[in-house]
């Protein structure tokens, strides 16, 4: 099957070009000129150039495909450059596969749709979505809007949640700085990191993608995916044995945090600590992807291949 994969140079993009391709689907990857694909050359995806602010370019990438899949994602981008990628390039991405006449149209999601508190835990596919930041609002937006040009343009959808990732080729994610901070002794928790929360890793999602892109009964349906489940002390702890280093606690109150949160949301451009990851870090984030494993899906990596797998490519375990 010829798999378009939009968002490939991505963290998360680049793991479902991989899966795929592992899958023995032929994957294409449009990226924009100068977009990094040293990686993508290495393991064989074909690359070429779109310009996405041309429409007939976009169509034109689909055109060659069977299914489309958008793991394009705005990256500590503001607000305004935020709702251009995530929701009018995914508008205008879906509307360029009906177009092309793609029969299916791919798009990864987030688990930050359910808010901080989804209300019953763990949540699953039916749990109402309560964004109450910005982040989850555009992300229900988002999915809202592909469900409604799908509609519109009668062309076949799949949405996927996963839960928080861990993986190679990531600077950026929780558990990088979480890596990052461990690393430089000084790991931070808010009440003692009680709460606990799903994690997957992320050659799983790509797994994942690769698997919905083909079953026949997923048309129109959302899942979630999760792989296992610890709480933030459990990480730390989990951490302190893979890095052979006993790393340094720094526990916040959760009104202190909230306060420095709330002071650099409105005093910095690209705050490092935000409301939203306050109220994450407080409550127990557990999601339930039944709906995904009864349809033939499992997941292949534990949390101890994530860890390790994560670590190597930030550098932190060459010397063990």
């Amino acid at each position: 099957m010829r798999t378009v994969v939009f968002g490939a140079s991505g963290f998360i993009g680049s793991h479902v070009a991989e899966q795929l391709h592992l899958a023995g689907h032929d994957v294409i990857a449009p990226l924009r000129a100068g977009s990094d694909r040293v990686f993508l050359d290495r393991i064989g995806v074909r690359v070429t150039q779109v310009d996405f602010a041309d429409q007939s370019s976009i169509e034109a990438v689909a055109s060659s495909a069977d299914v489309v899949v958008n793991c394009t994602a705005a990256v500590q981008a503001s607000p305004r450059q935020a709702r251009q990628v995530d929701i009018e390039l995914t508008r205008r991405l879906i509307r360029a596969a009906s177009q092309a006449g793609v029969s299916r149209f791919v798009q990864l999601s987030t688990i930050v749709v359910y808010g901080y508190a989804p209300g019953t835990c763990p949540a699953n596919e039916t749990t109402p979505c309560r964004p109450s930041h910005p982040i989850s609002k555009l992300a229900v937006e988002r999915e809202d809007t592909v469900r409604a040009v799908a509609r519109d343009a009668g062309i076949d959808y799949v949405i996927l949640r996963p839960a928080s990732t861990i993986g190679s080729r990531d600077k950026t994610s929780f558990f990088s700085q979480l890596a990052q901070a461990h690393a430089a002794n000084r790991f931070p928790m808010i009440d003692r990191g009680m709460a606990r929360f799903s994690c997957v890793d992320t050659r799983d999602i790509g797994r994942a993608m690769a698997f919905l892109a083909e079953l026949p009964e997923a048309v129109g349906e959302t899942y979630l995916l999760r792989g296992f489940e610890l709480s933030w002390a459990q990480l730390k702890e989990v951490l302190d044995v893979h890095r052979g280093v006993v790393a340094k606690t720094r526990s916040v109150p959760r009104p202190l945090a909230l306060g420095l949160a709330t002071a650099q949301e409105r005093l910095l451009k690209n705050p490092t600590l935000t409301r939203y990851a306050v109220e994450a870090l407080c409550h127990d984030r557990i999601w339930d992807d039944a709906k995904l494993r009864s349809a033939g899906f499992d997941t292949a990596y534990d949390l101890h291949q994530s860890i390790d797998v994560a670590l190597l490519a930030l550098g932190e375990k060459e010397n063990r």
